[in-house]
């Protein structure tokens, strides 16, 4: 939606609240579905338990019921796990917090795309690295220094270029009651990765930086800099130095308030005869043929 419409932006409100919703009412049918499942066993078990005893897990906008987690649970990746979250990021949370911002099942995403990447040729690349949450678990889940590849970290390192919004990102920026706050950490960021001596912080606006370094084949490729033009931009470049089954992680694919985003990706991906697919985490999934 483009400019400042009042009617326009109360149609969108509209939207999302049906869109809201209709959300409930599934939850609420998938309720009753596992009441139903539940009464079913033998003996029966809805009578003492409640479906919300088996919530297995509830974080980051995301809720599984009778679903195993144990790959969240294993040591390896708790270890990975918490030196991604104590990069000293301050992304919801105050800058000398140690808060988990529990965002799990996402890592652990880019820690399966990273084994995943292990076993093929080509380096790493994350656009959108701040203080290393997602890269720094990825190098210490797969035991980076011992594959002999280069991990690339692009950033600016100092948050989002103003410049690079298109009218709604700007709009959600300045419409928000509590912005993302990313601050200049590169000096945070090079003390985090200097235990990885291939790690490569390249500092600077995607897509100018893009072109400054030389990568000939990538294997993994990470995007979240929570910006349409940038994202989109990094995966044109970075394409064609995808080898046969890399594997692509967009973090913001399937969040409402990137919407922009999706549509791009969904664009580029038509263009090149592939389909993202949408993860409920809110990440889309990429394979290059």
């Amino acid at each position: 939606m483009e400019g400042n419409d009042p009617a326009a932006r109360i149609r969108e409100l509209e939207a999302q609240l049906a869109m809201l919703r209709a959300q409930l009412a599934v939850t609420t049918a998938q309720k009753e579905s596992y009441r139903a499942l539940l009464a079913d066993q033998n003996p029966p078990l809805a009578a003492a338990t409640d479906i919300y005893q088996i919530l297995t897990y509830v974080s980051d906008g995301l809720a599984t019921w009778n679903k195993s987690i144990d790959f969240l649970e294993r040591p390896r990746f708790q270890a990975a796990y918490r030196r991604g979250m104590n990069s000293g990021h301050s992304i919801g949370r105050a800058a000398d917090s140690d808060h988990d911002i529990r965002i799990e099942w996402r890592v652990a995403v880019c820690c399966w795309a990273g084994w995943h990447a292990r076993q093929l040729p080509g380096d790493f690349v994350e656009c959108g690295t701040n203080t290393g949450i997602y890269s720094l678990a990825v190098c210490d889940y797969v035991d980076f220094n011992s594959t002999g590849k280069s991990f690339w970290l692009f950033d600016t390192f100092a948050g989002h270029p103003e410049e690079q919004m298109n009218p709604q990102e700007r709009r959600m920026t300045e419409d928000s009651a509590a912005p993302l706050a990313y601050t200049d950490c590169y000096e945070i960021a090079r003390a985090n990765f200097a235990p990885f001596p291939k790690a490569h912080l390249v500092r600077g606006k995607v897509p100018d930086t893009l072109g400054t370094v030389a990568i000939d084949k990538v294997g993994y490729l990470s995007i979240d800099m929570n910006l349409e033009y940038p994202e989109r931009a990094a995966l044109e470049h970075f394409w064609p130095k995808l080898v046969p089954g890399a594997v692509v992680v967009l973090d913001d694919y399937g969040w409402l308030q990137h919407r922009s985003q999706k549509d791009s990706h969904d664009a580029f991906a038509a263009a090149h005869g592939v389909e993202i697919f949408a993860l409920p985490t809110g990440q889309g999934l990429l394979l290059k043929p």
